[in-house]
């Protein structure tokens, strides 16, 4: 018996231990739904009419739109390779003189340096010897000719000749192109009577600018022994360069070559550049998901320099497109959004007084919504209005008016969007979701 009193203790403790756990799980599940209802409800912002009309918010129909804008990009200014050199020397040597300073402006042909190497009288002497050779072949080659025309002459000693002729014709031929490649012209040395005088030959070989332009570098310095393979000079010319834009890979629809672009820099906000594409780059970024695009720029003021940051507007043809003005987007870092109007705020209200009076009771609350309209009967109704919920955008093409405008979340055809006061907007639904990570 007392062993059945023993075990009736245990059992009806355990009941009781079982049920209290029970009741402990209700109310977490509780505040679990009414977590997960405060974060469906954090994208919506309610205005009453009062606050509407306090904070000016001006709503519009959402429509395509004729837009004959531009995508706004950003990219670098780049070199044109087609205007930048790197000058050396085509043969070894010291350098004996050196004409320009790191920062000079140098004119195409202007000379830069010398360089002094013996190998350049060999050169001339070799040629004044092919020179002298091929004048003595060739009047001997003509008198045989003229004999041989004659009949008095031998033709097989005219043939040989005129072997002789061709090979001193050769050999004369090469030794002027290798003064030609040293840069030394033949007119001094046509009129050169005595080969064995080099006083008066060219001792030095003489590096000038390929290109007009700045001389960005020099990489030498007088008595320097140098290399073919060593570079001297890096002259650039910055009259023309390049702007590589980065085109996301949803504009490219609407970029093609030959197109307009104007380009601005922040080192002069109020210089606006022109170009127009040249080239679209075959190859993807696929880490920023974009394009590279080219544009040539005049850039005679030369203000415009290699590396700079540049901003741009890619201009693009007429487009019938889905857009609202731009008053209307707003952002929070790179994530862009418009608000639109939903539901009223009556339908809410009556949703939550339907769901207080299975609670409470529908004859109390009956009694004091009576209450309360005896006595704001003459007043309006501050809880009318409605509710402005967030949508996630992407953006498209542009003016100066409106942006196209690609829809991430769902968006129904005719939706009347906020145009103005999204700001305020903006704040209230910041301040709910600090209220709601505050809860």
């Amino acid at each position: 018996m007392k062993f059945r009193i023993i075990y009736l203790t245990i059992l009806v403790t355990a009941l009781f231990y079982f049920n209290g756990c029970g009741d402990k799980t209700k109310p977490e599940q509780t505040e679990q739904k009414e977590e997960e209802h405060h974060d469906e409800e954090v994208k919506e912002v309610p205005l009453s009419d009062e606050q509407i009309k306090a904070m000016d918010v001006k709503t519009e129909k959402l429509d395509y739109r004729n837009i004959s804008g531009y995508i706004k990009v950003s990219g670098e200014i780049k070199m044109n390779q087609d205007q930048e050199s790197k000058v050396g020397s085509i043969i070894p040597g010291r350098v004996k003189k050196i004409y320009v300073r790191e920062g000079s402006y140098v004119r195409a042909g202007q000379t830069l340096a010398t360089i002094e190497n013996l190998d350049l009288v060999n050169a001339q002497v070799e040629y004044l010897e092919a020179k002298h050779e091929y004048e003595h072949v060739k009047i001997e080659y003509e008198r045989q000719l003229t004999l041989s025309s004659d009949n008095i002459g031998s033709r097989k000693e005219l043939a040989k000749l005129k072997a002789d002729y061709e090979h001193t014709v050769i050999g004369m031929k090469s030794a002027e192109q290798k003064l030609l490649s040293y840069k030394i012209s033949t007119s001094k040395l046509d009129n050169y009577e005595d080969i064995n005088e080099h006083n008066d030959l060219q001792k030095y070989y003489v590096i000038t600018a390929p290109i007009s332009g700045n001389v960005v570098s020099r990489m030498v310095t007088v008595g320097q022994y140098i290399e073919t393979s060593n570079d001297m000079f890096h002259i650039v010319n910055i009259s023309t360069v390049y702007a590589d834009l980065n085109v996301f890979e949803k504009d490219l629809q609407y970029v093609s070559a030959g197109q307009k672009v104007s380009l601005e820099v922040s080192v002069s906000p109020f210089q606006v550049y022109e170009g127009e594409i040249t080239n679209i780059s075959k190859m993807f970024d696929d880490k920023n998901r974009t394009v590279t695009v080219r544009v040539a720029i005049n850039n005679k003021n030369e203000k415009l320099l290699p590396f700079m940051f540049v901003s741009a507007k890619i201009y693009v043809k007429q487009e019938s497109v889905l857009a609202v003005p731009l008053s209307a987007l707003e952002s929070d870092g790179d994530v862009k959004y418009i608000f639109v109007r939903c539901h009223a705020i009556a339908d809410i209200k009556d949703e939550h007084h339907d769901e207080h009076n299975n609670k409470e009771g529908e004859h109390k609350e009956d009694e004091h919504k009576e209450d309360e309209h005896k006595e704001d009967e003459h007043k309006e109704d501050p809880k009318k209005g409605f509710s402005f919920k967030k949508v996630l955008v992407n953006t498209g093409i542009s003016d100066d008016k409106y942006v196209q405008i690609f829809p991430i979340d769902e968006l129904k055809p005719d939706e009347i969007v906020v145009t103005k006061g999204t700001f305020y907007l903006k704040s209230e639904l910041k301040k709910g979701e600090l209220e709601e990570h505050h809860h």
